[in-house]
C-alpha cells in the first residue's frame, strides 16, 4: 500500500512540474541611433534587420521566414534583428512569443520622429529588411515582402555555405 501511495505522490508531483520557470520577454526600447549601434556591435556576423508591426498584414505574413532563417542559420553566423513598431511592448510580445521569436527583438521609442535616419532611402513603408555583411556594409534592401529563397541563397554565401 505504501509502494502505491509513494507512486501516486510522484506521478502527481510530474504532473505538476512544468519545467524549468520561463522567463518573461521584454523589449528593450531602441532609437536609430541606438539600432546603428546594435548592428555594429555584431560587426563580424551576417546580419538581418526587420523593421514590422502587428496591424501590418504583410509584415505578420512574413514574419515566420524571419524566424526560420534565424533558425537555420544562427548557428552558423547569422543574427536577427527585428523592431516591433508597435507603440508598446504588449502589443508584439504576445506575437513573439507565439512566433517562438528567439533572436533579438526591439520596440521603436514611440517618440522617435527620426527613425528614417537608419536609412534614408528608406520611405517609412513597413514591412522593410536589410542584410548586412560580415564588414558592416549593407547588402540587401527591400522595402514589402522578401522573397524567402532569395534572400535564403543570399545569407547562405554571405556565410560561405553551399546550398
Amino acid at each position: 500500500m505504501r509502494r502505491i501511495s509513494l507512486w501516486a505522490a510522484g506521478l502527481i508531483l510530474l504532473a505538476s512540474y512544468s519545467g524549468p520557470a520561463q522567463q518573461k520577454r521584454t523589449l528593450r526600447e531602441v532609437d536609430a541611433e541606438g539600432l546603428e549601434k546594435a548592428v555594429a556591435d555584431l560587426k563580424g556576423k551576417v546580419v538581418f534587420v526587420n523593421f514590422w508591426a502587428t496591424w501590418c498584414a504583410p509584415c505578420i505574413a512574413e514574419f515566420p521566414d524571419v524566424v526560420k532563417l534565424h533558425q537555420k542559420y544562427h548557428a552558423r553566423g547569422l543574427e536577427v534583428i527585428a523592431v516591433s513598431f508597435d507603440m508598446d511592448a504588449p502589443t508584439a510580445i504576445p506575437f513573439l512569443d507565439k512566433q517562438k521569436a528567439d533572436f533579438i527583438n526591439l520596440l521603436k521609442k514611440p517618440d522617435d520622429d527620426d527613425f528614417g535616419r537608419f536609412d534614408k532611402e528608406w520611405a517609412g513603408a513597413l514591412p522593410v529588411s536589410w542584410l548586412f555583411d560580415r564588414t558592416g556594409k549593407r547588402v540587401f534592401f527591400k522595402m514589402a515582402k522578401f522573397d524567402p529563397a532569395a534572400l535564403d541563397a543570399q545569407i547562405a554565401a554571405l556565410l560561405g555555405l553551399g546550398r
